[in-house]
């Protein structure tokens, strides 16, 4: 009996403490255009997506809006920022499953204050080889 319930309690702990790695995206959460890039990113994250390391910036001339998200905000997700017009950004994330959620901002007043623009899931059928 006393195995029983020492094997019960080992059980119990190690789910316990396995439970904070589980989180799991098993929908797209509830975005606003229009709120804070900021702010949209925690809900993302805090709801199982997981930000995409974009390695590949890493070796190219990056623009004034991509330099200040990767290098001063630390968004490594950051795809692109266009440098002109509404100053578009596109940033990647994934979930559990392998889907790719993609995150556009702008920055309409010129300034660091990213602002949701729209979102979308990819599909996979439409990602060129």
């Amino acid at each position: 009996m006393k195995i029983k319930t020492v094997l019960f309690g080992l059980i119990l702990a190690v789910v316990i403490a396995l439970i904070p790695h589980l989180s799991v995206a098993q929908e797209l959460p509830s975005l606003k255009q229009g709120m804070p890039y900021s702010k949209a990113r925690t809900i993302l994250l805090n709801s199982g997506w997981q930000a995409v390391f974009n390695r590949e910036i890493l070796n190219l001339q990056k623009t004034v809006p991509e330099e200040y998200f990767f290098n001063q905000k630390e968004y490594t997700e950051i795809v692109s920022c266009a440098s002109s017009g509404l100053g578009l950004c596109l940033f990647k994330f994934q979930n559990a499953y392998g889907k790719e959620l993609m995150v556009s901002t702008q920055q309409p007043d010129g300034g660091d204050s990213a602002q949701l623009f729209q979102w979308w899931i990819e599909r996979p059928d439409c990602k060129p080889e």
